[in-house]
């Protein structure tokens, strides 16, 4: 074997190998497009007669079930003498059916369907459920009317509704408004508006911060938006000198941290100062408090003060 023609020996093949890799790559190609000329030319799908059904469009029809945890009662009721066991088979929890008890309990009365929707444990789709069964009317004609009061700083809070007549002979119901940093859970709830549950919030944040000082506050309450904040504030006064303060030259680390607004380093920065130098001469003093700078203080002042 010569050095020019090595590499042509070893890629050399018979006639009989060349016929042999002709036919391999013939049959190569037919395997690769048999199939794609077959469903082209050859294969006929077969007519399975397809039926469309038309889309249903209205949700409430009735063959369409949206799965819910409550009932519709069989038949219709009055929900001013529903007990506890009947409110439970529509699918409200025992704490929920408790706290509808407790509030007709207190005096109030369902007197129209819509009255309903002000329960905070009845949502709209349960009300949507029992509104048809309802033994209630739709409206009440002359029903009595609450005039939104003017503005009293000299409130009682022993004064309760003043019933009177007006002129064409329909009792009209004029509330006092009242202070929300002294009325009972009883008073708030005469409040157009304001049920068992806003009543205990109300007062929960009341007792946390120790009054309130703006209606702002009042938003931090669950369900509670601008538009029912603007129904209720005519029958509310919001006075920031009624607030219990906390006293920083007597007041504990415990007291102080139990504030929503003083974090747990404030208070012991607070109390600190106080035993290991001297008494605060002013609310200005707290600035001397490496957690405290000037927005902390403006927020925090108000329910403080040195005595």
């Amino acid at each position: 074997m010569s050095k020019n023609n090595w590499d042509s020996d070893w890629v050399h093949f018979s006639k009989k190998s060349r016929r042999g890799i002709l036919v391999l790559l013939i049959l190569f190609v037919l395997i690769a497009v048999a199939p794609r000329l077959y469903h082209n030319y050859v294969y006929t799908p077969p007519n399975y007669n397809v039926k469309y059904s038309a889309i249903v469009d209205n949700p409430s029809d009735s063959s369409i079930v949206k799965e819910t945890r409550y009932r519709q009662p069989d038949v219709s009721f009055d929900p001013n003498v529903y007990t506890l066991e009947e409110w439970k088979s529509v699918g409200l929890s025992e704490k929920q059916a408790q706290s509808i008890l407790k509030y007709l309990g207190s005096g109030a009365q369902l007197r129209v369907k819509s009255d309903l929707k002000k329960l905070y444990v009845i949502d709209d789709e349960l009300y949507s459920l029992l509104e048809p069964k309802l033994n209630l009317p739709d409206s009440i004609e002359g029903k009595k009317s609450q005039s939104k009061p003017t503005y009293n700083t000299d409130y009682d809070k022993t004064q309760g509704l003043e019933e009177d007549r007006d002129e064409i002979g329909e009792e009209t119901v004029e509330l006092a408004p009242m202070s929300i940093n002294h009325a009972s859970s009883r008073e708030l709830q005469t409040i157009p508006g304001i049920g068992p549950f806003f009543a205990k919030e109300i007062l929960k944040i009341r007792e946390n911060y120790g009054g309130f000082i703006s209606s702002d506050q009042l938003l931090d309450i669950y369900r509670m938006d601008e538009e029912k904040l603007s129904e209720i504030l005519p029958y509310l006064i919001i006075d920031p000198n009624e607030v219990n303060k906390l006293n920083v030259n007597t007041a504990s680390e415990e007291q102080l941290r139990k504030h929503p607004l003083i974090s747990r380093d404030m208070a012991k920065s607070i109390v600190y100062f106080r035993k290991n130098h001297k008494e605060y001469d002013s609310l200005n003093d707290l600035l001397l408090s490496p957690y405290i700078d000037g927005q902390v203080l403006k927020t925090i002042m108000p329910y403080l003060k040195v005595e």
